[in-house]
This record gives structure tokens, C-alpha cells and sequence, in this order.
């Protein structure tokens, strides 16, 4: 992946609107299309230049948004990482596919709702963990790569135990995987193996879906029925909130909360690029003073382990 002049990036899930998948929200509620624009122009006027997002967000809604978005902008330095593996069938149900024959497909068709004739990163959409990488033919990307069509391929992971294996196997050279201030284990897990420098790391979800929210440190979150955390199950919502309100520390900072929490992510020198996400242009701009403001101190880091050791047991494997 090509060296980033910074590393905050902008993720688009969001852009996909509701994004119903066999009859369940997957996305974030109704989005306006105009405000999505601005919301990319504003990145790109703060110096962001890595933008993720894939073709089953809104069913190739959020590359088409994203691809407008550029169009009316361009910039010479972006980049797009998108992702695939989602294939949406005739009776508009959606099952996993990463075949050769669909995969691309799928590049074809999210170039030209990108606008775009190169993919910087391309990856596997949340592939099960338990995927047979040791028979998964690489070379249809390889040849990808050679038409110009993608520079670098990898997997966008379920889990950090999934990316593993990912890492085992030696598939690809780029890895998004879950990295907040709640949720640490690809440290222990993925960083201090010896197969980490053959990676380019992308921290997704470094607000913990949202809820590294200072609302949320005397709130309630309540979410529309077309957001897919309207179906978080109760112990996963509760184990949030409790653990955000532990780091309400965080809020005390410069920049306040989120921002706080985005700089813990970025503290991290092996992340490449991090992808939170924005609906507006103050949101942008919060994330954005997250590298502005630089690391946080190793005493509040620390501060963050302490409050937050460690992840639910029911997250782990058996």
C-alpha cells in the first residue's frame, strides 16, 4: 500500500444507507446523498486521502456516492481501498461468493461506480474465520494486479483470530482489522507476529461502532430500526457502554472523547491508516485533529489498559 501523507482516513459505510441483506440492517440508517458528498469534499480539503468502503455497502451505493464525491473533486493522491465477496442473488437475497468469476465481476463493476481505473486495495469482505486459504487460488489477483485493475489485495477480517490465519497462510499483503481503545487484541494477536511486516494494517471501527461517543457517558444510545446496532444483542451493548463510561477520562482531553480515542489508534505506529467514519464535515474535522494533536501520552494509554483490560469472554474462541 503507498505511503500516506496521513494516516486518518475516511470509512463509508455509512454512505450505504440502511443497507438491508436478507432482510436485516447491515448499515447505518438513511443517509443524505448531498451531505455525503460534502462529507468527502471536507475530508479531502483536511488532507484525507484513504478512503474505504465496498460494493455490498447499499448495494454498490456508497462507491457510487464516494465515486461522485471524487469525480467533483479529484485529487491525484487518492486512494480507494473497496472490498467484495457479497453477491447479491436475482431474489435479492445476499450470499458469500469469492470465486474467480465473481471476483471480477465484482472489481469491473465497483471501478466504474468509482470512476476509477485502478483499486488501490481490494479485499475480501469478511470471509469466516475458519476459510481455507491453503486452497484459495491467488493467482486471479495476481493477474488483477498485472492488468492495473488492483495494486494490492488482502482481507477485511471478522475477527482478529480470522486475520490471523489470514497472516498464517500468507494471503495478500494488506489486513483491516478491528483496533479501538475497547477492543486491543489485534496487538497480541496480530502485531507482535513475526508475519506483521509483510502488512499493511487498516484500524477499522476505531470508535467501537460508535460508541466511543462522550454522549454515551450519561446517555442512553438509541438507534433507528435500519441501523444494524438497533440489534446488538443486550450483553454486547451493555459490556459498551460500561467499558466507554470507564475511559470517560478520555472526554477531559483535548479534542474531547472520540477524538481522544482516535488518537489511541493512531498512537499505534503499525496501523497504516485509520477509517472512522463521518456524516459531516464537523465530523471530519474531529477526526481529523485526532493526528493533529499527535499520541497519546504512554501514562494514558496505560490509563486505557487499566480501565478496559480486556474484551468479553464470549468475543474469544472456545
Amino acid at each position: 500500500m503507498n505511503t500516506l501523507k496521513t494516516r486518518t482516513g475516511l470509512g463509508t459505510w455509512q454512505f450505504g444507507g440502511p443497507n438491508m441483506q436478507n432482510g436485516r440492517p447491515t448499515g447505518w440508517g438513511a443517509v443524505n446523498e448531498t451531505d455525503a458528498i460534502r462529507t468527502v469534499h471536507a475530508a479531502l480539503e483536511r488532507g484525507v486521502r484513504f478512503f474505504d468502503t465496498a460494493d455490498s455497502y447499499g448495494a454498490g451505493q456508497s462507491e457510487r456516492i464516494l465515486g461522485r464525491a471524487l469525480a467533483e473533486k479529484p485529487h491525484a493522491d487518492v486512494l480507494v481501498c473497496t472490498k467484495f465477496g457479497n453477491r447479491q442473488t436475482p431474489d435479492g437475497t445476499t450470499t458469500p461468493d469469492f470465486s474467480a468469476d465473481y471476483l471480477v465481476q465484482a472489481v469491473d463493476a465497483s471501478l466504474q461506480r468509482l470512476g476509477l481505473e485502478t483499486l488501490e486495495v481490494l479485499l475480501l469482505h469478511s470471509p469466516p474465520d475458519n476459510f481455507d486459504w491453503v486452497n484459495y487460488d491467488t493467482e486471479p489477483f495476481e493477474q488483477l494486479v498485472k492488468a492495473g485493475k488492483i495494486d494490492a489485495y488482502g482481507v477485511s477480517s471478522k475477527s482478529v483470530y480470522g486475520a490471523k490465519r489470514v497472516m498464517n497462510a500468507g494471503f495478500g499483503s494488506v489486513l483491516e482489522v478491528i483496533y479501538n481503545a475497547l477492543d486491543r487484541r489485534a496487538e497480541t494477536v496480530l502485531f507482535n507476529a513475526p508475519e506483521a511486516d509483510t502488512y499493511s494494517f487498516i484500524g477499522r471501527v476505531p470508535l467501537a461502532s460508535g460508541f466511543l461517543n462522550p454522549a454515551y457517558l450519561t446517555q442512553h444510545p438509541v438507534f433507528a430500526e435500519d441501523d444494524y446496532r438497533h440489534n446488538l444483542p443486550d450483553r454486547d451493548r451493555n459490556w459498551l457502554l460500561d467499558s466507554v463510561r470507564r475511559l470517560a477520562f478520555l472526554n477531559e482531553l483535548p479534542g474531547g472523547g472520540a477524538t481522544s480515542a482516535l488518537r489511541f489508534a493512531l498512537s499505534n505506529s503499525t496501523i497504516s491508516v485509520v477509517i472512522p467514519g463521518a456524516r459531516n464535515a464537523e465530523q471530519v474535522a474531529a477526526n481529523c485533529a485526532a493526528e493533529a494533536l499527535g499520541p497519546l501520552s504512554n501514562d494514558i494509554i496505560n490509563q486505557i489498559r487499566q480501565a478496559v483490560p480486556d474484551v468479553p469472554s464470549h468475543w474469544k474462541p472456545n
